[in-house]
């Protein structure tokens, strides 16, 4: 097994933030996240994307945060709106906003779909969106990884570290487990590690099979 890991994981972090009440614990768990994501993966570069709910009751703690989150080395997007901000790009819920937005967004905006079945997640290809997110179910997972080189994001409510690997291995490329870590009962960094563990025996259990 090689130990080279100078490119990035092949499955990375995903994470949703909706609750901005306290402001100093989101910028707080942001940079902890970073800190155990850099001390304790191995990689040069790890993917994580932190998706910002926006309401526009908040449209100015999003704005005071995106530069938070990016200094990190973070990639940003935000939802719930059809402004990219100063993000790296938007999740859309809406596939029939998809073209206006990228005439609006230009080409190296980021621009993801959330996808209620495989269908939708093929369809969403055809509009060139950057990535799809999908119900964290194996199964679906795979079915769209083998047709189509569009990032996919596992999401559900029960994502742990019990079965983030086994979402891996199905072909997602990023994992939604901002819920775990954000509320682990022992804190975000330890949170994170699980997380990164996980992920990093996941993706070297089909090399040990060869």
């Amino acid at each position: 097994m090689s130990s080279d890991k100078s490119g990035s994981p092949p499955c990375g972090i995903y994470i949703r933030i909706d609750d901005f009440s306290n402001m100093l614990d989101v910028i707080g768990h942001v940079r902890k996240m970073a800190f155990a994501i850099n001390r304790a993966s191995g990689y040069e570069k790890n993917m994580v994307v932190v998706e910002l709910a926006y309401t526009d009751e908040i449209a100015e703690r999003i704005t005071d945060i995106i530069p938070v989150v990016r200094d990190q080395g973070f990639v940003v997007v935000v939802s719930g709106t059809d402004d990219v901000m100063d993000a790296d790009g938007v999740l859309l819920r809406d596939i029939a906003k998809v073209t206006d937005m990228r005439k609006k967004c230009g080409e190296d905006a980021i621009i993801g779909l959330v996808c209620d079945d495989l269908d939708a997640a093929t369809l969403a290809v055809k509009y060139d969106v950057d990535y799809v997110i999908l119900a964290a179910d194996p199964t679906l997972i795979t079915q769209f990884s083998i047709q189509s080189d569009v990032l996919c994001v596992a999401r559900g409510e029960e994502i742990t570290n019990k079965n983030c690997g086994v979402l891996a291995q199905a072909g997602a490329d990023l994992i939604d487990v901002g819920a775990y870590i954000m509320e682990h009962e022992k804190d975000v960094m330890q949170g994170a590690v699980n997380i990164l563990h996980e992920l990093d025996v996941a993706a070297k259990m089909p090399e040990a099979l060869n």
